[in-house]
């Protein structure tokens, strides 16, 4: 049985593995930070997972993801890129559910 992940837990999930250990990295910058506090914001104000999901995978071919990867990555940040295997399975997810839905 398939479980599926609410809009709160995938936002935790996101929270706790990616943007407070960035926002909180000794290397990130007020660039760094901001685009953190917005990522954060644009996350609470969707309305579903599958919001949620959307944003996240869609964010990193994005050109706002890409840079926000190369500045977290300059600095040994943790990226959306880094926790895709995390994201798409522990809620019972994966790649070619999102794909087939």
């Amino acid at each position: 049985m398939k479980i599926e992940a609410t809009k709160q837990q995938l936002i935790e999930f996101l929270e706790s593995h990616v943007l407070t250990p960035v926002e909180h990295h000794i290397g990130a910058d007020e660039t760094i930070k901001r685009k953190v506090r917005a990522t954060r914001m644009h996350l609470n104000n969707l309305r579903s997972a599958e919001e949620v999901e959307d944003f996240f995978w869609n964010t990193m071919a994005s050109d706002h993801g890409i840079d926000s990867y190369i500045r977290i990555r300059a600095i040994g940040g943790i990226t959306f890129e880094d926790v895709r295997q995390e994201f798409k399975s522990p809620y019972g997810r994966t790649k070619a559910n999102y794909f087939n839905k």
